[in-house]
């Protein structure tokens, strides 16, 4: 499972079998995911209460070490069929 932090505009047109991209907190990571199914988030007592989560299932991830290679879609890495929770 990852967390993705998005733009508020991302996360409100987030559905399924579209696309987001954005930072993996504490971690100079960048992340393009392909969504899967959505479930209705159930929130964890650490969550901070003005942040707003989703939560994905089944979604691809791909992995890029800067924004810029983010934005040229020059991936590392990609991984599939994971959790991802989306959050602004």
């Amino acid at each position: 499972m990852i967390k993705l932090k998005v733009t508020r505009k991302q996360f409100n047109l987030a559905n399924p079998d579209g696309f987001v991209d954005g930072k993996i907190p504490g971690k100079n990571i960048y992340a393009y995911v392909v969504l899967g199914f959505e479930k209705e988030y159930i929130p964890n007592p650490k969550d901070d209460p003005k942040t707003d989560y989703r939560i994905f299932f089944g979604c691809s991830v791909y992995y890029a070490s800067s924004e810029q290679d983010l934005k040229d879609e020059n991936f590392k890495l990609e991984e599939h069929n994971l959790t991802v929770i989306i959050y602004c």
